[in-house]
């Protein structure tokens, strides 16, 4: 068995796990302060032989300076602030804690190891109680476990343990913290109430004048290089910012809604959330999940190879060629992205409307003519078969395209484009969408025949149009559906391609709308349905010359 090398993401877990443990720890210990001081002191006196033996120390303080060397690290990396609210929240409370933790450190391991002060509850809690100071320590400790609480949740939220014992966690989270609250406040009124051990309590929490002086002066020296330390990874922000924008290094990414320019270096997470682009990222961009993965549709060359952690992730989840995880990618050039998964958790970021909204759009409707004369013929495993393969064919077609699928039914999928973008942008779209899907289903075909003797019949329907789109079925299945002339009039389309066995149908709308020359529509057999809304159609048996020629 090899070891393999502790990963960034690897030791900023463990550090943070070490951070965690200690504050619950102290809550623990807090806690115990409900039942008496003398048993909080009982458990004080483990918890320090643990933390302030030399192996506790070095882990301990180590992973202080590691989490916060890794979280300037993070920091100085994002090339833009603009996160999910949940990430902006933990990073505050992140960079606050050391404020109040450094004048907890000076004012209990440093004065036990300089004046020999001690640690325990008597003389840290009277210290706090008599200098009205209670409120400052339990302050102290609950930003650095909601820091906590939320890095965990991030890291473990896909974990099926995690997800099965969340419930009892999350009251674990919130009953602590109360109880290492409340234990604390006890010991408070419990030494207040000692009056007979009044004086013993005052000299206990007396140091000499120059012991204070030097303490104070430790505490303001670690806090104003704490500061310095957040200002100049800020300030080199700035600087690098400057840089890049004097001297113009920026790349284009090309999303299926509209192509934006970053400076190199950007990754196509923190691109998409720049420019408001909606981007689904459960674990917050650190490659913990899947779920920012894009597909990469053009400058693969100037796409670096994948690092050990999104490598794994991508082994994991068995993607194909040219996935890649948008929180990890950083172009060196221009290139084109698809992203694989919509974002469905608000309203505001779902890629098509909650409620019925009307618009032009392109609508690509794909009939299998024959699937029931094929079904018939085969074993009913093989026909659910290769009904799988002829879906996934036309949906991973549509989806590198940009489109969204529209009213699923079998043996027929229809797919809308131009929700996002302008119409004739849509209409591009549409027409690299059904180019994919014939080529796809096209090379379906060489398979079927000579593994199962039979061929898929197929046809394409194209049209734009002005419809009402909306999302029907309950929150876990929800669909978009269509309704409205533009999809009258491709149901007619379909109609006549049944009828004629043509292969694909255009709408010449389309054609114009996309920006055809009118060379290219002269070259074609151009009818007119019959109606006065009917559309002008074109009968094509491919659309290769077509896509060759708008790729020309």
């Amino acid at each position: 068995m090899t070891l393999r090398h502790p990963s960034r993401r690897d030791l900023h877990l463990a550090s943070g796990l070490v951070l965690f443990a200690y504050v619950a720890l102290h809550f623990v210990n807090h806690s115990l302060g409900l039942v008496s001081i003398a048993v909080a002191e009982r458990g004080l006196a483990w918890t320090l032989a643990l933390w302030h033996s030399v192996p506790g120390t070095v882990i301990l303080y180590g992973a202080v300076c590691i989490h916060l060397a890794l979280a300037f690290d993070a920091i100085y990396s994002r090339r833009t602030l603009r996160m999910a609210p949940l990430d902006l929240l933990r990073i505050v409370l992140g960079l606050g804690i050391p404020t109040l933790l450094i004048g907890h450190a000076v004012g209990t391991r440093l004065a036990w190891e300089m004046y020999r002060q001690s640690p325990q509850y008597a003389r840290v809690v009277w210290s706090l109680w008599a200098t009205d100071g209670q409120g400052r320590q339990l302050a102290l400790l609950a930003p650095g476990w909601l820091h906590g609480c939320l890095g965990i949740h991030l890291a473990f939220a896909q974990r099926p343990l995690y997800r099965r014992l969340h419930r009892v966690l999350f009251s674990a989270a919130l009953l602590l913290p109360v109880l290492g609250g409340l234990g604390f406040l006890a010991m408070g009124k419990e030494l207040a109430a000692d009056l007979a051990n009044r004086g013993h309590l005052e000299a206990s929490i007396a140091l000499p004048a120059a012991g204070n002086t030097f303490l104070q002066q430790v505490r303001e020296d670690l806090l104003g290089i704490y500061l310095l330390a957040i200002a100049s990874v800020f300030a080199a922000r700035a600087i690098r910012a400057w840089v890049e924008r004097r001297f113009r290094t920026l790349v284009s990414i090309e999303y299926p809604q509209r192509t934006v320019r970053v400076p190199r270096g950007w990754t196509v997470l923190e691109a998409s959330r720049s420019h408001h682009l909606p981007h689904v990222a459960l674990c917050g961009g650190r490659a913990r999940c899947s779920t920012c993965r894009v597909r990469v549709t053009g400058g693969e060359a100037h796409c670096p190879p994948p690092g050990p952690m999104e490598q794994a992730t991508l082994a994991r989840i068995d993607a194909g060629a040219g996935v890649r995880l948008a929180c990890q990618l950083r172009p060196s050039g221009d290139i084109a992205v698809v992203p694989l998964l919509r974002p469905r958790h608000r309203a505001s970021e779902r890629p098509h409307p909650a409620t019925a909204v009307e618009q032009e759009v392109v609508l690509v409707c794909v009939d299998w003519r024959n699937n029931d004369a094929i079904a018939s013929t085969l074993l009913p495993h093989d026909a659910v078969f290769l009904s799988r393969l002829f879906g996934n064919a036309v949906t991973a077609a549509i989806h590198k395209a940009g489109g969204i699928e529209c009213d699923p039914c079998a043996g027929s999928t229809i797919a809308v484009f131009g929700i996002e973008l302008d119409l004739p942008r849509a209409c591009r779209n549409a027409l690299s969408g059904t180019r994919r899907i014939e080529s796809a289903l096209s090379e379906l075909s060489g398979h079927w025949e000579a593994e199962f003797g039979v061929m898929p019949d197929f046809a394409i329907c194209v049209h734009a149009g002005s419809v009402a789109l909306g999302e029907i079925g309950d929150y876990g299945s929800r669909r978009l559906t269509a309704a409205g002339p533009a999809v009258d009039a491709t149901r007619r389309l379909r109609a006549v391609a049944a009828r004629k066995g043509t292969r694909i149908l255009l709408s010449v709308d389309v054609l114009e709308r996309a920006g055809a020359q009118p060379a290219l529509l002269q070259g074609l057999s151009i009818h007119k349905m019959p109606g006065a809304a009917s559309p002008r159609m074109a009968a094509l048996r491919s659309l290769e010359p077509i896509q060759a020629a708008f790729d020309a």
